[in-house]
This record gives C-alpha cells, sequence and structure tokens, in this order.
C-alpha cells in the first residue's frame, strides 16, 4: 500500500470507529425499556386491582374503603391502590380455633408504583414507625394461598396511648415484575432496590401487599386464625398477583 494511501486510511479510522460505536449504542438504546413502552401493563394492573371485590368468601366478610393519606399518595404516585377494612359478618366464630363472639376485622392494602423507585421506603418498619409505633418483631413467613406460595414478613408493632398498649400486626409482601431471576414475588425491600437500580426494570414499577391486623381484638388474634383471614383476603386478588406478576423484560 502506498504511503500516502497508508496515511489516509490511518487518518480516517477514528472517525469511523467513533461512528461505529455511536451506531452501536443508538441500536443498544433503542432498544431500552421506556416508561410508553410499558403503558399497557399498567393498564392491566389497574384495571384487575379496581375489580378486587367488596365482598368475600360467599358473604361472610364485606369491605368497606378506607382513604389513603394524601401524603401517602404524593410519595408514592400510585399507578392503582386499594386500602379496604373487610369485617368478619359472623364475628369470629371458627368452632375449634377458639374466639367466637370476637369481632375480626382486618385491613388489604395494595399499592402499586409504575416506577420502583417511587416505592423505596416504604414499607412497615419506616411507615408504621414514624406513625409513633414501636417494632417488636420481624419474621419471615411462607403462606400458601391457592396455587401459591407467598414469601412475605410478618411485623408486630406496639403503641401506648392514654395508659393502653394497641396491638398492630402486618403481613407484608411485594410483586416485583422485570427482574430476570423470574421471581416477581418477593419477601422484602431488597427486591425493590434491585429493581430501582436497574434502568429497564424499573419501569415497570412495584406493588406492596398488606394484610393489618389491629385494635384491641383483631390484633390479639391466635396466629392461626390471622393466617386463615390472611389468606381468605388474599385469594381472591390472586388474578392481581398474576397480572402483576406478567410484566417482565424477556
Amino acid at each position: 500500500m502506498p504511503y500516502r494511501t497508508r496515511k489516509l486510511t490511518f487518518m480516517l479510522a477514528p472517525p469511523v470507529m467513533a461512528a461505529t460505536l455511536l451506531a452501536g449504542l443508538s441500536l443498544e438504546q433503542s432498544s431500552y425499556v421506556k416508561p410508553q413502552d410499558v403503558e399497557p401493563y399498567h393498564e392491566r394492573a389497574r384495571a384487575a386491582i379496581d375489580q378486587i371485590p367488596f365482598v368475600l368468601a360467599q358473604g361472610r366478610w364485606t369491605g368497606r374503603d378506607m382513604p389513603l393519606p394524601t401524603a401517602a399518595q404524593k410519595l408514592l404516585r400510585p399507578n392503582a391502590f386499594i386500602s379496604r377494612t373487610y369485617e368478619d359478618n359472623q364475628k369470629g366464630d371458627l368452632g375449634t380455633i377458639g374466639s367466637a363472639g370476637r369481632e375480626r376485622a382486618a385491613t388489604l392494602l395494595i399499592v402499586q408504583c409504575r416506577d420502583s423507585r417511587d416505592m423505596l421506603g416504604h414499607y412497615p418498619p419506616r411507615c408504621y414507625r414514624s406513625h409513633g409505633m414501636e417494632q417488636k418483631s420481624a419474621e419471615p413467613r411462607d403462606w400458601k394461598v391457592g396455587d401459591l406460595t407467598i414469601p412475605g414478613v410478618e411485623y408486630g408493632f406496639e403503641q401506648k396511648l392514654v395508659g393502653q398498649t394497641y396491638r398492630t400486626t402486618v403481613y407484608n409482601f411485594f410483586v416485583v415484575p422485570g427482574g430476570r431471576t423470574n421471581e416477581p414475588l418477593r419477601r422484602d425491600m431488597d427486591a425493590v432496590r434491585d429493581a430501582a437500580e436497574d434502568y429497564q426494570q424499573r419501569h415497570y414499577g412495584a406493588a406492596q401487599f398488606q394484610v393489618v391486623f389491629q385494635g384491641l381484638s383483631s390484633a390479639d388474634l391466635p396466629r392461626a386464625e390471622r393466617d386463615d383471614i390472611f389468606r381468605t383476603l388474599i385469594e381472591p386478588t390472586i388474578p392481581v398477583i398474576k397480572t402483576l406478576s406478567s410484566g417482565g423484560l424477556q
């Protein structure tokens, strides 16, 4: 190759390489997940949550919606949520479980965010303690509901008001779609943090499920009875859980 030709080739090499690199980056970025790409998924999630019934277990449990605090809505910016207290119309007549005549109620709370970063920090150890409650326990649990095994945590809190101790028990778990492990049902906030750090996965958001037992009666129920109530309230949400789990990176 003549000297002048080699010199020209040498001079052109860096611009050609830069152009090739930029073209490759542009092609890669065009495959990134964008918020508008997952909008149909979030619409399905919202519709599924809106369809959770008010009456459960063939009429035994009846729900009424409770307001989600405005401050929580501003922080979480939910795509969809439900905050609903269900009451047992039969007043806890479970025979052998042993709390016949006791009023039973529990609150079902589901918050689903479009961006997993909005969920960061919003979970029982932080939220309930910020309302003056003292955390007494946090025990990993696995609950069998229908055809699902749900990993979560059972939290216990106490608060003293006017000389009276009030207990709150929270069953909590997350649905974090979009991960490469294909395990959207998650026990704790670690999965939400991982999703928030992933520039693609974060757009699938995250959902938090809670069943909350409060008051002098419901929070003091035996664990077996609380578990039974948890299954009663969560079983109708299985279609919601599966819809939320359907989003994700392939």
